[in-house]
């Protein structure tokens, strides 16, 4: 499976930043978003793993569709570098 440039600690980051909720069962990955009902679930990645561009997509994907963040602006948040 093709893997992005993206650490999950970076996506993991974004979300929190957005108000997710994360929980971990069974060893995978959860965020919650009660305001929106978006729920994403990921594999048991390590923060310093990069995602699949598949994970990479859907986030991206589902974030627009539920107007917390622009496909765009998913993108420019990923690849600012930090200050």
């Amino acid at each position: 499976m093709k893997t992005s440039s993206v650490s999950f600690g970076q996506l993991r980051r974004l979300l929190l930043d957005l108000h997710f909720i994360e929980t971990r069962k069974d060893a995978f990955y959860r965020f919650e978003h009660p305001g929106s009902d978006t729920i994403l679930l990921f594999r048991p990645y390590t923060p310093d793993d990069n995602v699949t561009m598949q994970d990479l997509a859907t986030t991206r994907t589902h974030l627009d569709w539920r107007g917390l963040l622009s496909a765009h602006a998913f993108d420019d948040s990923l690849t600012r570098t930090p200050a």
